[in-house]
């Protein structure tokens, strides 16, 4: 009956060693972020640690699973193992590091996990498992060195309220001066902006003097258009010398007139080139056609007041 007794007190105390050996050799599985919070322009960094009583080769360990992530795209990962001593007692550690770069504002999320790994003293195979952890992306930061967001929009709006403002004193400017030029016309005789253009466009000089006759003859019959309001074109020299003496009669001006659009008659439809000094006296004709037409334009005014 002894031996019966002692028996059964050796198998129980050789079930309470192996459980209570199997407790001491408990895997604890933690899943967690270094912060719940990272700014768009950072890292987060993801963490999966493994704890456990006794030698590092206790356990044979799975690659954990590529974590699956919403909002954050994989940057990089790491491992490492670690024993540390506490109360006599050895505590393994192996850590799975994985950094999280953010995609857009909001919540970004690393699906639940698991991990297998199996017990070299049983040969039992075990898994566990993560749950899923949120993290929020927040607004991103300034990097080093880099001026603040408030003051770069500062200056922004500030430079863009310059450059508005130089835009606006440019249109200004150049309204004042279209201003100024329209009055400076309108003040200026129809009849001396006629003299300019014979001065600009008539070359006494030139060897091309049939196209001199027709610049001089064109230009006449475009001033008769405009202040008298005689058909520049479709109507022939003599049908113009009528409409003419029908508003001024004045003889020096209709034969000023005549000599000159009849001479550049000659030389537009003959062809013939003609001599400097006939240029000349017809340049000399329009010039004082116009001058004649300025004077009596101001007697005019002067009267009418």
């Amino acid at each position: 009956m002894r031996e019966v007794i002692f028996a059964c007190m050796l198998i129980s105390c050789v079930w309470l060693a192996q459980a209570t050996a199997q407790d001491q050799t408990t895997v604890k599985l933690s899943a967690f972020s270094e912060s719940d919070k990272v700014p768009l322009n950072r890292t987060a960094t993801y963490v999966i640690r493994l704890e456990w009583s006794g030698a590092q080769s206790v356990y044979e360990f799975e690659q954990p699973e590529t974590p699956r992530l919403s909002n954050f795209k994989l940057a990089g990962s790491s491992s490492s193992n670690s024993v540390r001593v506490a109360g006599g007692a050895n505590t393994s550690v192996k850590t799975f590091e994985y950094l999280l770069r953010p995609q857009e504002l909001g919540m970004g999320y690393v699906e639940g996990g698991r991990l297998g790994y199996v017990d070299k003293a049983t040969g039992e195979r075990h898994t566990l498992y993560t749950d899923r952890l949120g993290i929020q992306i927040i607004d991103p930061v300034a990097e080093p060195g880099e001026a603040p967001l408030g003051l770069i929009m500062l200056l922004g709006v500030g430079l863009a309220g310059i450059l508005a403002g130089l835009v606006l004193y440019w249109q200004r400017r150049k309204q004042q001066e279209e201003r100024a030029r329209a009055a400076a016309q309108a003040a200026k005789p129809l009849e001396e902006e006629f003299l300019e253009q014979l001065r600009a466009s008539v070359d006494l000089n030139t060897t091309e003097t049939r196209t001199a006759f027709y610049d001089i003859s064109r230009l006449l019959r475009q001033y008769l258009t405009r202040r008298f309001e005689i058909p520049s074109h479709g109507i022939t020299t003599a049908e113009v010398l009528a409409a003419y003496q029908k508003i001024d009669e004045d003889p020096h001006q209709l034969t000023r007139l005549e000599e000159v659009l009849q001479t550049s008659d000659v030389f537009k439809f003959s062809g013939e080139t003609g001599d400097p000094a006939r240029l000349a006296r017809i340049y000399a004709l329009t010039e004082a056609f116009l001058e004649q037409q300025k004077a009596n334009g101001k007697k005019k005014t002067a009267n009418s007041v």
